[in-house]
């Protein structure tokens, strides 16, 4: 059964701000080194527009930790890809343990608390900026908080029933003294756990800051990463374990390829994150793609090149938070597979369907119609405006003594 309308995810109006009151904050003189904690190939993108707004002010340093899958092989080593301004710095933290079963997965945890934790003691940031809802993440959080520093969370009071990134997130809310989500709705959320109403402020997403001045590379410096082109259109295929209340990996993503398995063109398929599972699911695009000439893996892309495949392709298929947070901005129609993002408002260019080939076929079908197209050309991306860093920078200018910050009733 195919669902234009966001009926599990909910449905917003294109992004307006709803500041929640502030008391007075003194002049944050207090405040100079500035660290963000990037683990996935993901966040280091998202963080770009904030790092650039905070490299440009004289009195602040900015800094990147990068832990995670950054230093991962199977990962597409993204660490050589993060690109971070001349004034910002860039800090390995190595602590990844391959593995894709809940101990190995658990056991990553655990060593990224310790590296975090080391990496925060040299470095004494003034504030850590985390995002999203990574275990990793949350165990930089937890090395933050246990090293006394002010934590700043980014796209908290999200939904994701699918994953246990749900549990993760809001982990990290309970540990966070500032909190910047995407959306009112998401801050309201924050409230109801008992955060105080002057420390949130919905911003919107960063992603869409960046996404609003972005501009594709040219198709045909894309050849070596693209699949072979031809007249025929393009489909991306981005796909991850779900965690919770699902079944095993292997069977998750074979009823996805099978799903796209008729497409009639060129696929490029993305590997998975490093979640439970997540083993199986890249032996089975490499099996799928053996033998499809017109089909390309890779294990990860720099976002840009990301972005341009994604403003070239017809359709994206899977089950990514891009087709929810960065699709709508490129007009993409988008097929979101199965329940890792329920809970999750998205624009209508989203069709959701069940983890089940003949679902998926039918909705990669319409999706890739001019009526579902020209219906997507008119989306509005309902996770901001583009000016996220700017009310974030503002937030910033205007904070309280830290002490004040790091104490939470």
């Amino acid at each position: 059964m195919l669902s234009e309308s966001p009926t599990r995810h909910g449905s917003v109006a294109p992004w307006s701000a709803s500041s929640p009151s502030r008391e007075p904050g003194v002049a944050p003189a207090w405040l100079k080194r500035i660290a963000f904690i990037s683990t996935t190939r993901a966040d280091a993108g998202i963080y770009a527009p904030l790092i650039e707004a905070v490299a440009a002010r004289e009195a602040w340093e900015p800094v990147l930790l990068a832990g995670g899958t950054h230093q991962s092989a199977e990962h597409g080593l993204t660490q050589n890809e993060i690109r971070v301004p001349k004034r910002a710095r860039l800090i390995p933290v190595d602590h990844f343990i391959p593995g894709d079963d809940p101990i190995a997965v658990a056991c990553n945890t655990g060593a990224a608390i310790g590296s975090f934790a080391e990496a925060i003691d040299r470095l004494r940031p003034d504030l850590v900026f985390v995002l999203g809802d990574r275990a990793e993440m949350l165990a930089a959080a937890l090395a933050a908080t246990l090293c006394g520093t002010v934590i700043a969370h980014l796209h908290g009071g999200d939904v994701t029933r699918g994953a246990y990134d749900d549990a993760c997130r809001h982990a990290i809310t309970k540990l966070a003294h500032l909190h910047f989500p995407a959306l009112p709705e998401h801050a309201a959320r924050i409230a109801s756990m008992g955060e105080a109403p002057w420390r949130v402020l919905p911003t919107g997403a960063l992603a869409v800051d960046a996404l609003a001045t972005f501009q594709p590379i040219e198709r045909d410096r894309l050849e070596g990463v693209l699949p072979p082109r031809d007249h025929r259109p393009l489909l991306v295929f981005l796909f991850h374990p779900q965690t919770v209340n699902a079944p095993p990996a292997a069977q998750q993503i074979a009823e996805a390829l099978a799903g796209v398995s008729h497409w009639d063109g060129p696929m490029l398929l993305i590997g998975p994150n490093a979640d439970v599972g997540h083993g199986a699911v890249r032996s089975a695009m490499e099996a799928f793609v053996a033998n499809r000439p017109t089909a390309r893996l890779v294990a990860s892309l720099p976002q840009a090149v990301f972005w341009s495949a994604l403003a070239d392709a017809t359709v994206l298929v899977g089950n990514s938070s891009a087709a929810l947070l960065e699709a709508p901005s490129l007009h993409l129609p988008a097929v979101n597979i199965g329940d890792r993002q329920a809970g999750r408002y998205s624009a209508a260019n989203v069709i959701d369907v069940p983890c089940d080939r003949a679902a998926v076929a039918a909705a990669v079908q319409y999706a890739s119609t001019e009526a579902f197209r020209v219906q997507t050309r008119q989306v509005v991306n309902p996770y901001g405006d583009g000016h996220a860093a700017e009310r974030i920078l503002a937030v910033l200018d205007r904070l309280p003594a830290r002490e004040r910050l790091l104490v939470k009733s």
